[in-house]
């Protein structure tokens, strides 16, 4: 198993968890926008006042994410990387679907568009990772 180097990975995964994060801000705020329509949800000027707690949890979250990556394939590459975005990011999305469940009049349309969407930001977060934190050569 290769050695972490600390500082680099933190680093790293969270300038990817702030691109992400801002990826998903645009997202929400330009493609999508109408997307949550009749969706039960906080007053805007609320949730704009919960942004940082919500920047904080992709912190952690993708953090989490990219270490992860690291324990689970010590050899890494961006095939194995583009494979764990997809199904460690459908994982991440599990509490969506129990949320669906519990929440009237969400449409199915909303639940996948979800699931997409998660697995498309994780798939993107791991991929940049592994570009940005390939070991660096050895010297000689």
């Amino acid at each position: 198993m290769q050695k972490t180097d600390w500082l680099r990975f933190i680093v790293i995964s969270s300038l990817v968890a702030t691109l992400i994060f801002i990826l998903d801000v645009l997202f929400h705020g330009t493609f999508a926008k109408d997307m949550y329509l009749g969706y039960p949800s906080r007053p805007e000027a609320e949730m704009r006042a919960l942004f940082p707690f919500l920047f904080l949890t992709y912190i952690g979250q993708l953090v989490t994410f990219c270490y992860m990556f690291l324990r689970i394939y010590p050899h890494r590459g961006l095939g194995k990387a583009a494979w764990w975005g997809l199904w460690g990011g459908l994982f991440v999305v599990y509490p969506n679907m129990q949320f669906f469940v519990s929440v009237r009049d969400t449409s199915w349309t909303v639940l996948w568009m979800q699931v997409i969407e998660a697995i498309v930001l994780c798939m993107v977060a791991v991929v940049v990772f592994e570009l940005l934190y390939r070991p660096r050569p050895q010297r000689a």
